[in-house]
């Protein structure tokens, strides 16, 4: 995982992304892919789920509630074929 630079992701985003990648979330996607898949990810979870990572972020502790919560996004955002 590589941040651009002047953007950095906060905790959240950063725990989506390890969280896909340990999970197996990821491993279906092309290699061609991976960057439009992590981009298209954060923007989903901004957007749709706003909730979820606000949740993560003000409590940056892999707990049950927010294992649920990253693990619905990434289904929810894979549910949709959009990367």
């Amino acid at each position: 995982m590589k941040q651009k630079q002047y953007a950095p992701m906060s905790v959240a985003e950063m725990a989506l992304t390890i969280y896909a990648v340990n999970n197996g979330h990821m491993d279906k996607v092309p290699l061609n892919k991976i960057v439009d898949f992590e981009a298209g990810l954060q923007a989903f979870a901004k957007s749709n789920h706003k909730q979820v990572i606000d949740t993560i972020n003000a409590n940056p502790k892999l707990s049950k509630e927010n294992e649920a919560g990253l693990k619905s996004v990434i289904e929810a955002f894979l549910s949709t074929g959009t990367y």
